[in-house]
Parts: structure tokens; sequence; C-alpha cells
């Protein structure tokens, strides 16, 4: 499943209650990690970081000013041979 896209139609501040929201059940989620170490448990907290991931990534785009610059990776190649 691909992360949703939290810059398309929502808010700033949106983003911003959604990740405070995944941040809190995020704590509690591991609380009840370290306490019965369940795969149910795991596998809530991945779903966690995949929204805590989308958010960040969504406020990078709607308020770069103060999230930061999304960073940008490009590759580049030279095929075939260099005279000498």
């Amino acid at each position: 499943m691909a992360a949703p896209d939290y810059s398309i139609g929502f808010t700033r501040e949106e983003v911003e209650e959604i990740l405070a929201a995944q941040k809190a059940e995020l704590k509690r989620a591991l609380a009840a990690w370290q306490e019965s170490g369940s795969t149910i448990t795991k596998r809530r907290i991945d779903e966690i970081h995949a929204i805590i991931e989308a958010c960040q990534i969504a406020l990078k785009k709607l308020a770069p000013e103060v999230y930061g610059k999304r960073a940008r990776v490009d590759t580049s190649a030279v095929f075939g041979f260099l005279p000498k």
C-alpha cells in the first residue's frame, strides 16, 4: 500500500494535527509493545510510522520555509568511451 499524499486536500494545520495525533498514538503503542511484545502491536507501530512519514513529506511540500525542502537525488552516467 502506498503512503497517502497529505499535501493534497489538507492544509498545513490539518497535517500538523494528524502528525500530533500519530505521535501520541506511537507513544502508547511503544509502551504496549514493551509490555507485551505482540506482533499485532508491532504491525500497528509500522502503520503509525508510515503515516508520520507521509505527514513529514507533506509538511515539506506545504511549508518548505519551516520544514525544509525535500531532498532530491539525481544521477548521471556516461555511456560509451571518451576520447583520450
